[in-house]
């Protein structure tokens, strides 16, 4: 629940509104070191469980603060217990827990201050499989013929009802311009440097520096993606789950979506229907006003204290999918405004540069004749090294091709 973030559960403890030009202070002060958050959801099944923790800060604060240095223990009624190891950025994670289903569970915190936090003990939910991560073309407001995600899913014993999606998105892209030679630059005697110019590769048209050319860019999702399907005679889901704008770099060549699922009690998805309202529906009058973020996570050490979060057991499921760009027609994707100037590759053109220059004209072949280039074509460098466009050249594990 990456909207859960400190920076907006301050909200939390707000219960009036700015009105007209006069000041509002809320009358509740958060501590110094702010209410302890915690996000996550504990997966009984096959997988990581990862769960952050983190402290309140005020609205004008943009760190988030996260608690280290804590102890993260999974206990069972059956007086079993599971440690999560802690990493940077309050991330507290175990692997391939394999809960028994029939035993609750409760998470319990001591943090390096002494302080002690416990959940409610919870029962491991039933999660079914998603049954589709699906497609269309779609319009949104004034935009045409954008891509619109959908997720399917279905509880055959009509037990679930209530759940949580998160998704990673991870898509190809390339620079404008493909690179074939580079300037080597050497220091002389005198302030002066020798730019040579050589062939990345062995001198042939169809080789150029793939290391520069293919990238790849991720996001997660924000928002708080919940639905249920209490209200109908059949446990069955088909949502909207995200878009994509319309000529976006995402679907320029292969785009890839991961899905993960999980499944609340009706009084944790209420918690969350609690915390979709606090950070994306107050901003007006006409809005609904933040609420109290009653979870089940409790301190124990001083029981007057807040906690925010709630905790649910199930087994996470996951499903991925991909869309190449050459399954839509006209999506009309423009790449970035890359163009290329001509340089002669005369002592004379490199100058006009500022570049002080000795000429190296010839460049040595690993076989066969010399070639001798007379000018080159050149391009700003985020134009032909595609990781200068916040990307990074190297290919995820999953990824096709």
């Amino acid at each position: 629940m990456n909207s859960m973030r400190s920076l907006f559960l301050f909200l939390f403890f707000l219960f009036a509104i700015i009105a007209c030009r006069e000041n509002y202070e809320s009358p509740v002060k958060s501590p110094v070191t702010g209410y302890l958050v915690v996000e996550g959801v504990i997966n009984s099944g096959p997988g990581a469980t990862n769960i952050r923790l983190s402290r309140t800060t005020t609205l004008d604060n943009r760190t988030i603060a996260y608690e280290t240095g804590a102890t993260v223990i999974i206990e069972g009624e059956d007086n079993s217990t599971r440690i999560l190891a802690g990493n940077p950025d309050g991330l507290y994670s175990a692997s391939d827990l394999y809960l028994n289903n029939n035993i609750k569970y409760r998470l319990k915190i001591t943090t390096n201050a002494a302080k002690e936090y416990i959940s409610d003990y919870v029962k491991v939910r039933n999660n079914p499989p998603i049954d589709s991560i699906s497609w269309k073309r779609e319009n949104s407001g004034a935009e045409v013929n954008g891509v619109q995600f959908y997720i399917s899913t279905h509880d055959p014993l009509d037990s679930t009802r209530y759940y949580q999606w998160e998704y990673e998105e991870t898509w190809e892209y390339h620079a404008v311009h493909q690179s074939r030679v580079k300037y080597q630059v050497r220091n002389l005697p005198g302030d002066t440097k020798e730019y040579k110019a050589v062939f990345r590769f062995p001198p042939n048209e169809s080789v150029f520096d793939s290391s520069l050319y293919f990238c790849w860019r991720g996001n997660s999702s924000s928002d708080i993606l919940i639905g249920s399907s209490a209200k109908l005679a059949k446990d069955v889901i088909n949502l909207p789950l995200l878009y994509i704008s319309p000529g976006s770099e995402k679907l320029s060549e292969l785009y890839s979506v991961n899905v993960k699922q999980v499944s609340w009690s009706k009084e944790g998805y209420e918690f969350l229907e609690r915390m979709r309202k606090n950070t994306e529906q107050t901003g007006s009058v006409f809005d609904a006003q933040p609420s109290t973020l009653n979870g089940n996570i409790h301190c124990i050490t001083d029981p007057d204290e807040p906690v925010i979060g709630y905790v649910s057991i199930c087994a996470v499921q996951e499903k991925r999918v991909f869309l190449n760009s050459l399954e839509l027609k006209d999506w009309n994707y423009q790449p970035p405004f890359c163009p290329q100037d001509t340089l002669i590759n005369n002592s004379d053109s490199i100058k006009a540069f500022g570049l002080d220059f000795i000429p190296t004209n010839a460049l040595p072949c690993p076989s066969g004749p010399c070639i001798e280039i007379t000018s080159f074509l050149m391009a700003k460098p985020s134009c032909v090294d595609c990781a200068l466009n916040g990307g990074s050249t190297v290919k995820p594990p999953f990824w096709p091709w």
